[in-house]
């Protein structure tokens, strides 16, 4: 009986196409990643021999959302094991989630077959915020206008409402408002802030006498995110009523005495008797005051030159 010794050669067909563990991977990443920071992929597989196997990774942009290319290079290296290390590196000038807060990528793998056969898988980028924005104020100054002593329900929950935007996202472009420490010390218990809403509003009536000569108050009101503020201020004018009587002081010209005047007889005409000063704290013609003399008694009259306010 004869025996013959065959051997078999079994020759790889490129029958089989890459695949992923998943055609579809989301990561988070936060906007303040600095560039060269990576983020690892799971690599696809093929069963075919190594000839037919995976031999190429390109990346292809999909994001429709933003106007900005992808800032992101794909990057493979060989291991040891002749398996893939797939990264996806942030180039510069990195991510800013105010501009786009979603990127859409696509990891094509292809074998080495002829004809090579592909498979891909979906990235998404969610790019997570920071507070880098600081709020931006509606405008710098307010202007509004209130008489004094009036009731502040007259005015309403507001006089005037500072508003203020801030680009970030969820709890870091949250604006809160409040008085600045100097404005709350002068001023804190005539005015408040809603510290949601920014309404400046009167919590009690104003005496004009006691607030700076021009009657204007200035507030500094603070529009604050969790890390960064702004100043904007608050211009009130108040309006000045005649709410005040003159006051009027006589006094000896020589001893000050208010009580007791000495004049001594047969005097010349114009013989200065006593000082006369009169005052009103209201402004403008509310404070002027005219005096005459009710009765004269032998008194002729005011001298003109004395300083009547």
């Amino acid at each position: 009986m004869l025996f013959w010794q065959v051997s078999f050669e079994l020759v790889d067909l490129n029958d089989h196409a890459p695949r992923f563990a998943s055609d579809h991977t989301r990561f988070y990443v936060s906007e303040g990643s600095l560039p060269g920071a990576s983020i690892s992929l799971q690599p696809a597989r093929d069963v075919d021999s190594p000839a037919n196997g995976v031999a190429e990774y390109r990346l292809v942009d999909e994001t429709e959302a933003c106007s900005a290319d992808a800032p992101f290079d794909l990057r493979v290296e060989m291991n040891a094991d002749g398996s893939h290390d797939v990264r996806l590196i942030l180039q510069s000038p990195g991510l800013d989630r105010e501009v786009c807060d979603l990127y859409r990528l696509l990891v094509v793998a292809s074998d080495a077959g002829s004809p090579p056969r592909s498979a891909s898988v979906v990235v998404e980028v969610v790019v997570t915020d920071v507070n880098d924005n600081r709020p931006v104020l509606e405008r710098a100054v307010y202007d509004t206008e209130i008489t004094e002593n009036v009731d502040p329900a007259v005015y309403g929950p507001a006089l005037v409402s500072v508003k203020a935007t801030d680009a970030d996202h969820e709890a870091n472009g949250l604006v809160r408002y409040h008085l600045s420490s100097r404005s709350n010390s002068q001023f804190g218990q005539l005015f408040g802030v809603d510290e949601e809403t920014g309404a400046v509003k009167l919590l009690q009536a104003v005496d004009y006498e006691r607030l700076p000569r021009d009657g204007v108050i200035l507030l500094e009101v603070l529009a604050h995110d969790s890390a960064t503020s702004v100043t904007a201020t608050v211009r009130i004018r108040v309006r000045d009523v005649n709410d005040n009587s003159p006051a009027v002081t006589v006094r000896a010209p020589e001893t000050g005495d208010q009580d007791i005047f000495h004049v001594v007889e047969n005097c010349a005409n114009d013989t200065l008797v006593a000082d006369v000063t009169v005052s009103d704290a209201d402004a403008g013609d509310n404070g002027r005051v005219n005096c005459h003399l009710l009765h004269h008694n032998g008194v002729r009259t005011l001298h003109p030159s004395l300083p009547v306010l």
